[in-house]
């Protein structure tokens, strides 16, 4: 009996120590790092209103940024800056080299790690730049991007690049070198209604479809959001189409770029998109049915601040 309470109580701490297991959600996780260094991590279920607080050694105080590859994060230490593709469900890691002084918000891999053509991609639409390199190779190569780079998404299996004046990209890896390749689209009136300021966008793949989310900020008070508007790539015609319904999918944001499902057999909502808000301790829901923002409170005993939060599919 003593060996089977010490053996509960070993299964006990080491789920503590791990990211809950993957289910086939089809609908991400929040994931909120708080505490001293990130120590502690709470994985919100915005369906069941569920959280699950872990304490997880390869999460802690590190730079966690998803990748294009549902399997895999990427991650920096904060204190040593050094970098390696992560398996949450394996443990697995991958080395790779150190960003340095790269601010990037999106990750891509080009194949699978394991796939000698792979590369990994960051994107620092600070800088302009795009850092690229194989797992196990010793630095990132640079590459500057002119005009501005807007937001980026994968879809279809192709990196796309959002730049200036509405303008789609597509990025090229070959024999390791990146090249930039515009599709020349028509452009787009992305004004916003009077006295709303302030926009960002969001290139989204969204099942068979490529979509810019424009979410519309209010300059008073800072950060409140307005609304938002959605736009479809057609690719025969080359111009950019609003659309008033994304049907059975849900689409949510956060600082680090966005993610669309279709969230089946939950109680997300279709046709909604999930935002985060500066400021705001509530998930804000816009419906794009009737256009309306209602809230949903997260973890709003934990302190934390909207950067540290961000969407992952496990």
């Amino acid at each position: 009996m003593e060996k089977d309470a010490s053996d509960v109580v070993k299964q006990e701490q080491k789920s503590y120590r791990n990211p809950p297991p993957p289910d086939n959600r089809s609908f991400p996780w929040l994931v909120i790092c708080h505490g001293q260094e990130g120590q502690r991590q709470t994985f919100y279920d915005i369906s069941e209103d569920r959280r699950h607080t872990k304490i997880i050694p390869d999460m802690r105080n590190k730079w966690i940024c998803a990748t294009s590859c549902r399997e895999w994060l990427f991650v920096e230490d904060q204190d040593s800056v050094d970098c390696c593709l992560w398996n949450p469900a394996s443990l697995e890691k991958i080395r790779l080299p150190p960003a340095e002084d790269l601010v990037f918000s999106c990750c891509f891999l080009s194949y699978s790690p394991s796939d000698p053509q792979s590369h990994v991609l960051l994107v620092d639409m600070g800088e302009d730049v795009i850092a690229y390199c194989r797992p196990g190779e010793d630095a990132f190569k640079r590459h500057k991007v002119e005009p501005h780079i807007s937001c980026a998404a994968m879809f279809k299996g192709q990196i796309f690049l959002l730049l200036k004046y509405c303008e789609l990209a597509v990025v090229d890896v070959e024999n390791s070198e990146l090249r930039i390749r515009a599709l020349g689209n028509k452009g787009v009136n992305w004004s916003n209604p009077g006295g709303i300021p302030t926009s960002r966008r969001y290139l989204i793949s969204s099942g068979e479809d490529l979509l810019v989310v424009q979410e519309m900020i209010y300059a008073l008070p800072k950060g409140r959001v307005y609304g938002f508007k959605v736009f479809r790539m057609n690719f025969a015609e080359g111009t950019w189409e609003e659309l008033k319904s994304i049907g059975d999918r849900a689409i949510f944001l956060s600082a680090h770029g966005g993610i669309s499902c279709s969230p089946k057999d939950s109680r997300v909502k279709n046709n909604a998109i999930y935002f985060l808000q500066l400021g705001d301790e509530h998930i804000g829901m816009y419906d794009l049915e009737d256009q309306s923002i209602s809230k949903v409170s997260p973890c709003s005993n934990i302190g934390y601040r909207s950067l540290y939060l961000r969407w992952i599919m496990l």
